[in-house]
């Protein structure tokens, strides 16, 4: 009888030479996006890259940026509750205009197959509601850190 090796045990070593050090968690991380950060956020930031403990999100705007890097501790927890222990240990923010690529069911699409894609285009964003959102965050960030 062969021995049936497990899709994760065989992901380690095809992720080291992507140099993707935990394939099966950046996997989590990619496919649960949305239910991890929000529609909103999702329509508008994405994940790139986890490389050792750091998650590198590229966003849509300067404005989305900014946002982001107020919510960088936050969503370091939730993708850490999401996939169960902590892989990530910081969250770096990069800007692209490109739009972000979703996949037909709502969820980030990295694969290199162009005819599978669908692409939308963020929403304009209102600027009074994005600074609210910033502002809350960044005071709740502020506060947290006067502890």
């Amino acid at each position: 009888m062969r021995d049936v090796a497990r899709l994760k045990d065989l992901l380690g070593p095809v992720g080291k030479k992507l140099r993707v050090e935990d394939p099966a968690a950046a996997g989590a991380i990619w496919r649960q996006w949305a239910q991890i950060v929000g529609e909103d956020i999702a329509r508008n930031a994405e994940p790139t890259s986890l490389k050792e403990g750091v998650l590198r999100i590229r966003t849509t705007t300067p404005t989305w940026a900014t946002e982001m890097s107020y919510l960088a501790n936050d969503i370091k927890e939730r993708v850490n509750d999401a996939v169960g222990r902590e892989v990530v240990r910081e969250v770096k923010i990069w800007t692209s205009p490109a739009p972000i690529k979703r996949a037909a069911d709502g969820g980030p699409d990295h694969s290199s197959e162009r005819s599978s894609r669908v692409v939308t285009k963020p929403r304009p964003e209102d600027p009074q509601t994005a600074f609210q959102r910033a502002f809350q965050a960044w005071s709740k960030r502020r506060n947290s850190n006067a502890r």
